[in-house]
């Protein structure tokens, strides 16, 4: 199973905002388990590299962006991902940038906080919680716990 896991994920543990547990065990189970790739898009590490700067040292911005991702492969940022992104009626190009990331990977899913930014795709768009309770994901986990 391939997963594109969004920026605001990996922000919800870094910052221990609200229902950052769910967001914790599915980063946790993306890099623990052989049956998940878990990607992210290159954006998403210098995304998260300025929103550390607001309350961190540079260093320290540095190291928890690279911490952030560890386990995780990254989707090149084309001039591809980029043009298709921008010709995309979705609102925020952002999330654009991650959808035609997922895309690119051929994702099964891509897991967010702002699923109504993902709307309308082909792609199975689920918030931390609604991915962990797939039955396939839910086994995953149960069977590296045993």
């Amino acid at each position: 199973m391939k997963i594109l896991v969004d920026v605001n994920v990996f922000i919800d543990v870094v910052t221990k905002r609200a229902n950052w547990q769910g967001s914790l065990r599915a980063l946790s189970l993306a890099r623990t388990s052989p049956e998940i790739e878990g990607w992210a898009s290159a954006l998403t590490v210098p995304l998260l590299y300025f929103f550390r700067l607001r309350v961190t040292e540079e260093q320290q911005a540095r190291r928890d962006a690279q911490a952030a991702v560890k386990g995780f492969s990254l989707v090149p940022l084309t001039p591809e991902i980029i043009n298709k992104a921008i010709s995309l009626a979705l609102p925020d190009f952002e999330d654009n940038i991650q959808l035609v990331s997922a895309e690119a990977m051929s994702a099964d899913h891509v897991v967010t906080r702002n699923k109504k930014h993902f709307q309308p795709t082909p792609i199975s768009v689920l918030n931390p919680e609604e991915w962990l309770a797939l039955d396939a994901v839910a086994e995953l986990e149960v069977k590296l716990q045993g």
